[in-house]
């Protein structure tokens, strides 16, 4: 019985053999095609996850900005700014939240030498690099230690570092220039 399903079957195809060419084209096209799909989305998810757990597992920003409405006397569109006494609070008052830190963000030019480059300079507070997951691959990330005397002093990535400091490798005492700081005062480390 099996046997005379497969001889029908390929009667059938040598008899319409356009017919069962193109049908063979469009199932072996929907396979790749799905196999395609499939591939392309895997590979967006695990770069939206490794985007995600760079950024820091579990955080939350809050951006300043405006009011929307009228809230508590004051007029709808005051200004919103954030001060470490909000960070403070924020912590006092929620028990789940183990780091709370500011963080300001200006484009500015950095340079060294005759070498320029346009980027986020972000002034922040030591807990931001467990937050963020900024791990140093050479020297160290900021300590509670530079906060406490006032140090200038600069984190540079991985990227910037390359740029503005490729070929043989610099002193720890060289460094990088921005238009808030002197040339003398902000080593990277």
């Amino acid at each position: 019985m099996l046997i005379e399903v497969f001889k029908e079957a390929w009667a059938a195809l040598g008899r319409n053999r356009v017919r069962s060419l193109l049908t063979m084209t469009g199932i072996s096209w929907g396979i790749v095609a799905v196999t395609l799909l499939l591939s392309y989305g895997f590979g967006f998810r695990s770069v939206l996850l490794y985007t995600f757990e760079v950024f820091g597992k579990a955080a939350v920003i809050c951006w300043p900005g405006t009011t929307s409405e009228q809230a508590g006397g004051e007029r709808a569109g005051k200004e919103v700014h954030f001060e470490q006494e909000d960070a403070d609070w924020v912590k006092a008052q929620s028990p789940l939240i183990k780091r709370v830190t500011l963080e300001t963000v200006r484009w500015k030019g950095i340079s060294h030498e005759e070498r320029l480059s346009d980027t986020a300079t972000r002034g922040v507070y030591p807990e931001y690099g467990e937050m963020r997951n900024e791990v140093p691959s050479e020297g160290r990330w900021i300590s509670p230690e530079d906060i406490a005397e006032r140090r200038r002093v600069v984190f540079l990535g991985a990227r910037l570092k390359k740029k503005l400091f490729s070929g043989p490798r610099p002193s720890t005492r060289r460094c990088a220039s921005t238009e808030c700081a002197s040339r003398s005062s902000a080593p990277w480390i």
